[in-house]
């Protein structure tokens, strides 16, 4: 269970790490950063609709017929090439995927807010304010999608570095109950 946790806390540091340096992409680079969000994603797409794909030619016969690998490969390598042709038209509404996952990241922070409320942690509103925060910036996010302009990505990236912050924050106090 202890080999459990640690591998618990140090998932939490790098996702929070990640964060942070995604925050700190966005608010120096943000054109650049939201295009190479786009193009990576579309690289991970098409890259997936070719194993799709290519387990569907690989596959017996009776393996085809259970399963639409070859229809799933197909829209999937399709929506990645979009992603990497038209990379403007998905950095249109990167801010509304971004908000959402950010909007969803303070609202766990919230929630863990609250579990450190329950372990007598005097300044538990510390972590609710991150959370707050970070909700407030999602959702900002979602609401105006077509925002993406740098002075959004740089919004975007400082809620991304106070979460991240937040994070480390909450991994150190949890931990130190622990102990």
């Amino acid at each position: 269970m202890n080999s459990i946790l640690k591998q618990a806390k140090l998932n939490f540091i790098i996702m929070a790490i990640i964060y942070i340096v995604f925050g700190l992409m966005f608010m120096i680079r943000p054109d650049t950063t939201n295009r190479l969000i786009v193009i990576i994603l579309g690289i991970i797409i098409a890259l997936f609709g070719i194993s799709k794909i290519l387990a569907h030619i690989k596959s017996e016969t009776s393996q085809r017929i259970e399963r639409f690998d070859l229809g799933t490969g197909i829209i999937t390598l399709l929506i990645g090439l979009f992603f990497l042709i038209k990379p403007e038209t998905i950095v249109s509404i990167l801010g509304a995927i971004l908000g959402f996952f950010l909007f969803f990241h303070g609202a766990i922070n919230f929630q863990h807010a609250f579990n450190l409320k329950g372990m007598d942690y005097k300044k538990w509103w510390v972590s609710a304010i991150f959370g707050i925060i970070a909700i407030g910036f999602g959702f900002y996010g979602v609401m105006n999608p077509s925002a993406i302009s740098p002075a959004f990505s740089i919004v975007i990236g400082l809620g991304m570095i106070l979460s991240g912050i937040s994070d480390i924050f909450m991994i150190y106090k949890i931990s130190s109950y622990f102990k």
